[in-house]
């Protein structure tokens, strides 16, 4: 008999043993456990449910996201701010070329966003023309105690409750997001906002059924659009009652039964939006009674036929599988595999079949590793290519505003500098110079600000030559000179910037003082974790290269300054590990 497992195809001799088997256990499985049944078909109804839910969310946020980055924009036109800082000018031909400027720029992000239904504006003295297309135009002064503007009180934007406008099509209600527009003296001069059409979050929560039963929900309780047979007060209703019990959390998601209703909600937490779907009871459980009864009959009837002939072969049929179990169990990538050669059938093909999946997964962790090589490579080179524009272009924005005040006198001089600085930046594609080069590029830069600050502030530089041929990811050093200078001694008559490195257990600290308004108490931590665009930009290059010790901290006292910390690896040789990776160069 043994043989026969051996040399004998297992389908002839164990089909009546594993269909009889199967059998009784799912017999046994209805008669005990029907309620456990139920619930897992609860549980999985509740999955996909919710699954298809957060996609939807996903997809709300993601609308949601781009109407406030679009307000964002508008609320930085360039020539909304003109007008604002001139409005009260009664030069109207001027006004009326930027306003017609302006609704140029908002007519095209209004045509290229299919769900924006129209755009208000909110002025002190709002222009004569007041509706262009879906541009509207209104009185602050006269509109300010609105109910619907109230959440703007406390807030710079916020997204307003559900209400009706007048449109060309008539009463239209839309969702809107509004946002207040702040000049360049930090003044509240105007409130945007941008109106939704309702319509358009419905279409996102219908999906592909549309008999679905779906309700959305914003952040402050108020129904904004929904979907299928149920009523706007029936869905408030049930989530009312839901409100009500201790057990359940709305605010995370979740599923439950109400009634004769299966209820399923979801709730991101960056939106506050909630998406409810409700689905009658008995299309959840109508399948399950009809198919317990099947495999109870099934299974009694052939219990009595197989029982014996089970507990004789069970064991047989098991051995070859707790052999391949205890394999599986004991699986490394450096021991080898303790299979039988001898079965002929399709325990033998099983055998070989997991020889080849351990031998493809031990090719696949190795291109594992090389892919996450490279990854991490590619990651490093991604992160210094966003630094580069970044730092052009404010560079460039000084040039201009210098060629404004100050003229072309000092403007050769200037170039000069940003020639070196241009060369340096750019060095030939490498990720990494030498400190020497990055001071030649940060002098050059220091150089230009005190052109255009009038030698407002010095600075003094104090590093050892013989630390100058290590390696540091290029503009390192820039966007904390950047940050002093901007906002360090912003409006100081003069100030002072020093430069030291230290070399502690073959790791070089490089710190960086200034004596301007320094660091608030409470913003000194958020400071220490994220900081402007080029100083995160830093930190995450600095962690790409190096690892997670390698990074910028800093530190300050109002009103006395601000000193930054960067803790490199002394790199004596371009291709020296630094850390978790190696720095290469696609040019060498």
């Amino acid at each position: 008999m043994r043989n026969l497992f051996k040399q004998y195809p297992i389908s002839y001799v164990f089909f009546a043993v594993f269909a009889g088997f199967m059998a009784l256990l799912l017999a046994i499985i209805v008669i005990v456990s029907y309620q456990v049944t139920i619930k897992q078909m609860t549980h999985n109804t509740s999955y996909y449910q919710q699954k298809l839910l957060r996609e939807m969310n996903e997809q709300i946020s993601m609308q949601k996201k781009s109407i406030e980055e679009v307000t964002l924009v508008m609320s930085r036109n360039r020539d909304l701010q003109e007008y604002l800082q001139g409005q009260e000018v009664e030069d109207k031909y001027t006004a009326y070329r930027q306003i017609s400027k302006i609704n140029s720029s908002f007519l095209n992000i209004a045509f290229s966003l299919p769900t924006i239904d129209s755009i208000q504006v909110y002025l002190d003295y709002p222009p004569v023309k007041e509706k262009v297309g879906p541009i509207r135009y209104y009185s602050y002064k006269q509109n300010k105690n609105t109910d619907w503007l109230k959440p703007l009180k406390d807030s710079d934007s916020s997204w307003l409750s559900k209400h009706t406008i007048q449109s060309a099509q008539g009463k239209t209600p839309v969702i809107s997001f509004a946002r207040k527009v702040y000049t360049a003296d930090q003044k509240a001069a105007a409130i945007l906002i941008v109106n939704m059409k309702a319509t358009s979050f419905k279409r996102l929560i219908k999906g592909d059924n549309k008999k679905v039963n779906r309700l959305l929900i914003d952040s402050s309780g108020n129904a904004i659009t929904f979907n299928g047979n149920l009523k706007t007060d029936d869905y408030l209703s049930i989530l009312e009652e839901l409100n009500k019990n201790p057990d359940l959390n709305l605010n995370a998601d979740g599923f439950t039964r109400y009634k004769e209703n299966f209820v399923v909600w979801s709730k991101l937490f960056n939106t506050g939006w909630l998406l409810l779907e409700v689905t009658p009871w008995g299309e959840v459980s109508k399948g399950s009674k009809q198919l317990a009864t099947l495999l109870f009959s099934i299974g009694m009837i052939t219990i009595g036929l197989i029982i014996i002939l089970t507990l004789y072969l069970s064991n047989q049929f098991t051995k070859p599988i707790k052999i391949l179990m205890n394999n599986m169990d004991s699986f490394s990538l450096n021991k080898e595999e303790d299979l039988p050669h001898d079965y002929k059938n399709e325990f033998g093909s099983l055998f070989r079949g997991y020889k080849k999946l351990i031998m493809n997964i031990k090719k696949l962790y190795q291109d594992l590793e090389r892919e996450f090589h490279y990854k991490r490579k590619a990651e490093v080179a991604a992160l210094q290519a966003n630094i580069n524009p970044h730092f052009l272009y404010n560079t460039l924005d000084q040039l201009n505003w210098m060629a404004i005040e100050e003229g072309q006198g000092k403007i050769s001089q200037v170039l000069e500098l940003m020639g070196k600085m241009f060369r340096i930046g750019l060095s030939n594609g490498e990720s990494l110079i030498r400190i020497k080069d990055e001071l030649i590029h940060l002098e050059s830069y220091l150089q230009i600000q005190q052109i255009r600050l009038g030698h407002h502030f010095h600075y003094r530089i104090d590093i050892p030559e013989k630390d100058k041929h290590c390696y540091i990811p290029k503009l390192t050093l820039q966007p904390f000179v950047e940050n002093a200078i901007m906002h360090g001694l912003h409006d100081r008559e003069s100030g002072l910037i020093t430069f030291k490195m230290y070399e502690v257990q073959n790791d070089l600290y490089i710190v960086i003082k200034d004596d301007g308004i320094g660091i608030k108490a409470e913003s000194e931590k958020k400071h220490n974790k994220t900081g402007g665009y080029g100083i995160k930009n830093v930190r995450e290059r600095l962690v790409a290269y190096f690892g997670e010790e390698y990074t910028v901290s800093l530190y300050g006292v109002e009103g006395v300054g601000t000193t930054v910390m960067i803790k490199i690896p002394k790199l004596l040789n371009y291709n020296a590990k630094g850390g978790s990776i190696d720095v290469e160069s696609s040019n060498r």
